[in-house]
């Protein structure tokens, strides 16, 4: 497989947070997934009732979910903030799901295309994982 172009995935991230829905925050968040080499974009799309918005990190891997590809790889965000913004607690607790390997990829991007790379295991540190669901051995 080729070497990412960070540079076409800023371009493409640009062009997908056009789509985010915030009539209310104002702040748009564009995501790109990878999935077993193939790519998913998702905005946020927020809501009156505050709570059922949906983040444009849970909403591209949803969408890689629903084409059935469940191995995500590397996630690129690009949002309004003037910063490097992280993804939320939720969103990260929902990339963990499906990012495996502690050393899964997270670049966030600023408007002048620099990035920040993170990986899973740095972003949130002990997480909790489907391994932690292992039943078979129980305290007595």
């Amino acid at each position: 497989m080729s070497e990412i172009n960070l540079n076409t995935i800023f371009i493409k991230l640009k062009e997908v947070i056009e789509n985010a829905y915030v009539p209310y925050s104002k702040f748009r968040v564009a995501s790109i997934c990878k999935a077993d080499d193939s790519f998913y974009y998702g905005v946020n799309v927020e809501n009156s009732s505050y709570p059922v918005t949906l983040c444009g990190e849970r909403n591209a891997i949803s969408t890689a979910v629903s084409n059935g590809h469940k191995n995500i790889t590397d996630i690129y965000l690009l949002t309004d903030s003037n910063t490097f913004a992280t993804p939320c607690g939720m969103c990260r607790q929902f990339m963990s799901e499906f990012m495996e390997s502690d050393d899964c990829s997270i670049y966030i991007f600023n408007w002048e295309g620099k990035y920040i790379k993170y990986t899973i295991g740095e972003i949130l540190k002990g997480r909790f994982t489907k391994k932690d669901l292992d039943l078979s051995v129980k305290q007595g």
